[in-house]
Order: structure tokens, then sequence, then C-alpha cells
């Protein structure tokens, strides 16, 4: 039984939403449900899919004005033939705007609802719609067609092309053909991310559509930085003169050396954070921060002077930096 799709309410707009306010209030939804934002969660996979579907008829004025026509008359289009086929996956461009790249996700199977009206069928099906129906929306009919199995290979990148974002071609053979493949790696991506390349998986034993190839990212360690999230951490040397009395340092980020500032009688294991120097953000643009710890490097040679004066310093200054620690 074919459920009528309340596409506003998927949404959360009102019918006399504007454009622009769909679109955003779709890419807001599209963040939150995206697969990559909830892995193995099939609430999420379920909600992205009902979004997709509902936003493919709202974004387009003409889709849209055709589906409030059909309103609380959408059984009468319905019942104007009969044996209407049920949908297949196509794919479908997801845009989230803001950063910088483009998602391309499989719909796979709009329901049945979206599939009789904005899909499938006969141009004598859709006379309530006007005689262009066809032309603007296309047509066809079920094949039976089974898709290719999905597969999955690991990809290794370093932090910095995680960071500025990178280009990896593969050479792919399939039935004694050798092609290659380019696949680009939006910045800010995360270890354990995937890319999802439509089609590049294994072939379809009845002559369907390809399965989808996942790139699963595995980044590498870095000398440097350690990533959490989209934020990085980092030991930086100080010596002990420039913790006392205070000093400016060079600290090394991925968009080059920033000054920073180290207060006087600073002490060790004290973090400084540089906001926006961190990873660039996947989606919604912006960076993370990068929180940059205190190390006291002690030096490992004196001279006789030097060690003379440090045993006057040792007799003048007899504070028990651990008396009041409590067990």
């Amino acid at each position: 039984m074919v459920e009528y799709k309340d596409y506003y309410k998927v949404l959360g707009v009102n019918k006399g939403a504007s454009q622009d306010e769909i679109k955003k209030t779709y890419r807001k939804l599209a963040r939150k449900y995206h697969p990559d934002a909830n892995p193995n969660d099939s609430k999420a996979e379920e909600k992205f899919k009902e979004i997709g579907e509902a936003y493919e008829v709202l974004k387009d004025p003409q889709k849209r004005s055709r589906y409030d026509q059909l309103g609380a008359n959408w059984k009468q289009y319905s019942h104007a033939g009969a044996g209407w086929p049920g949908g297949g996956g196509r794919t479908y461009t997801y845009d989230f705007g803001g950063s910088g790249f483009n998602f391309e996700d499989l719909g796979r199977g709009f329901s049945d609802f979206f599939e009789m009206f904005f899909g499938r069928g006969s141009d004598e099906r859709f006379s309530g719609f006007g005689s262009d129906y066809g032309q603007q929306f296309g047509r066809g009919t079920r094949t039976g067609t089974q898709k290719g199995q999905d597969m999955q290979s690991s990809l290794s990148i370093t932090l910095r092309e995680a960071y500025s974002g990178t280009q990896r071609s593969f050479k792919l053979q399939r039935e004694g053909k050798a092609r290659t493949i380019n696949v680009k790696i939006p910045k800010g991506i995360k270890d354990g991310g995937k890319i999802r390349v439509a089609g590049e998986g294994a072939g379809s034993p009845s002559g369907g559509p390809g399965g989808d190839l996942y790139l699963v990212i595995n980044t590498s360690p870095h000398n440097f930085f350690t990533r959490k999230e989209d934020d990085l951490y980092c030991e930086v040397p100080v010596t002990i003169k420039e913790a006392f009395y205070g000093a400016k340092i060079d600290i090394p980020t991925f968009s080059g050396k920033i000054m920073v500032k180290v207060p006087p009688k600073t002490q060790g294991g004290k973090t400084l954070r540089l906001k926006g120097k961190g990873m660039p953000k996947l989606r919604g643009g912006g960076f993370g921060d990068l929180y940059a710890k205190i190390k006291l490097v002690l030096p490992e040679k004196l001279t006789g002077e030097q060690k003379k004066h440090l045993d006057e310093f040792a007799k003048s200054y007899n504070e028990n930096p651990r008396g009041n620690i409590v067990v």
C-alpha cells in the first residue's frame, strides 16, 4: 500500500517556505544525518534518505508545483493507472555547501510514492499533470537487474594531506581492461573516514549497475602533531629562562610558523591555545584549534661556574613544592 509523503513535514518547513529556506534546512539536516557522521546507524541512514527524497521534489519549482497540486487528491492520481512499477537505485548529488566539495550518495530506491509520481510510469498515468511530464521527469520500467557488490579498500595519507586535501589516482582492472580513476580527498577528512567511488565496485551478475568502492582513510602518525577530532595537540620545548622571564617563541603550524607569547613564570605542562590553527572542518567550514603544551627543557651539561651559581641558588631557595601533597 502506497503511503502519502508529506515532504514539508519531513524537512520541518512550512508549505510557504522559500526555496532558500528549504535549501538551508536540507543542508543542515543532511549534515546531521549523513552516514559518515552516523556510522552503522540504520535510523540515521533512513532519515538521510527521507530528507534527500523530500529535497529532490521541493528544490525543483516545477516538481514542487506538481506535488502541491496533488494535495489531498493524490489517491485520485495514483488510481489513474494500474501496475505502478517500483523504484530502482539512482545516483544523486547532495550539495552540503561551505565545504568546498560535493558529497555523492546513492538513493537506493526512493519510496513508492516518489516513484509513482516523480520517477516512473507512462504519459497516460500523468495526464493530470500535463503532457510535458514524461519529458520533464523521464520514464522507464523495472528491469529486474541486480546491483553489483560494494567493495572496500584502505587508503593511506599523511596528516598534512588531510589538512590541505589531496588527490589519488588508481588503476582498476575490469573485464581484462585497465583504466585510471582520480579520487579527490577532501580537506579535514578524519582517520577512518570513507570516500565512496560510485560504480567502481564489483560488476553486476545480471548486467545492472556496478557496486560502489569505499576507500577507508588511514592517516599515518605525525612527528609533531596529534589529532583529536578537528583539534591538534603538540609539545613545545621552552628553556628555564624563557619560562621564568617570559618570551616570544615560534610554534610551527600547517599554515606556517606563528609567534606566541609565553607569559612570565610559566610552569611546565601549561597549555597554550591557538584558536583556528587546527584542522579544517569537513563540514560547515572553519578550523579546529591547536593546543601547545609547554615542555621545560633542562640543560644536560653545566660548566663549573654554572654549577656553582646553581648551588648558591639552591641554598637560598628552599621551598618544597611537594609539601602540600596529600594521599
